[in-house]
């Protein structure tokens, strides 16, 4: 399970550093070798572990009927923007253009883990748009604190 929170910066090259702990939590072995990044929600890049990857395919996008324009835009959208991303030696992935362009990543970035995924945001946006106060709150109540 992915969590916590890391701010790393996009590099000239436009790579970006996983963080250790993230790279642990991708596999049985201390370091992963690969993932997909795809387009998010709310404008930032998700990643999987590849098996991840497959399953949300297999069990969300492929579940919508396709004779339904929105959703084959949505599964062009997704898939499209899709990549595997290697990492190096260092732990570092090259992020596509389209996807950090997407995300409006320039330099100061988020990373997240969020269950069975990691998000990657530029910061300013992440935080923006990161709850607090009066939302956490609320969610406490949703779930019953």
């Amino acid at each position: 399970m992915f969590m916590g929170e890391y701010r790393p910066t996009l590099d000239e090259k436009g790579r970006i550093a996983v963080p250790s702990k993230i790279r642990k939590a991708f596999g049985d072995s201390s370091v992963i070798d690969t993932l997909v990044a795809a387009p998010g929600f709310d404008r930032c890049i998700m990643a999987y572990r590849q098996q991840d990857w497959r399953s949300f395919v297999e069990t969300k996008l492929a579940a919508l009927p396709q004779s339904d324009p929105v959703n084959r835009k949505r599964s062009r959208f997704l898939l499209g923007g899709a990549s595997v991303c290697e990492l190096d030696g260092q732990g570092r992935i090259l992020l596509p253009g389209n996807l950090t362009e997407y995300a409006g990543i320039v330099k100061d970035a988020v990373i997240i883990g969020v269950y069975d995924r990691i998000e990657i945001w530029d910061a300013r946006t992440y935080d923006a748009y990161r709850p607090g106060g009066d939302a956490l709150e609320q969610f406490a109540l949703e779930l019953g604190f």
